[in-house]
């Protein structure tokens, strides 16, 4: 977790892949390439983050406690502009994007605490 919090542009891009995987299990008849996704997802993912600053930025000035509310419209928004990519008028479109969207983020989790599991369990005897 250390890691992901010190390289939280890095570990963006590797959310991203996995959502972009589950991308493809949803949305299969659209034929996009898993790079055209993932493409795509860096820049819905640039945009959250901007929204994630101007709320940081809010939260500075006012000391509001907003990082709830951000989290909220970033998951929106990324649902949205995901949704909005492959046909803005079906709106199950839009509940495969927010599944798509959240077993990627837990696919990644998962897959991160496995790993630190492993690290740990091998590196102390």
């Amino acid at each position: 977790m250390k890691w992901i919090q010190e390289n939280y542009g890095y570990a963006n891009i590797l959310i991203a892949a996995f959502i972009a995987l589950w991308l493809k299990v949803f949305f299969k008849k659209y034929r996009y390439t898993f790079f055209e996704l993932l493409i795509m997802l860096c820049f819905v993912t640039g945009i959250a983050m901007l929204l994630f600053a101007l709320f940081a930025f809010i939260e500075g000035l006012f000391h509001f406690k907003l990082f709830i509310i951000a989290g909220i419209l970033g998951v929106a928004y990324s649902t949205w502009a995901i949704g909005n990519f492959f046909e803005k008028r079906k709106i199950g479109n839009y509940v495969k994007a927010l599944i798509s969207y959240l077993l990627g983020t837990i696919t990644f989790y998962i897959i991160i605490f496995t790993v630190g599991i492993i690290i740990d369990k091998l590196t102390k005897h």
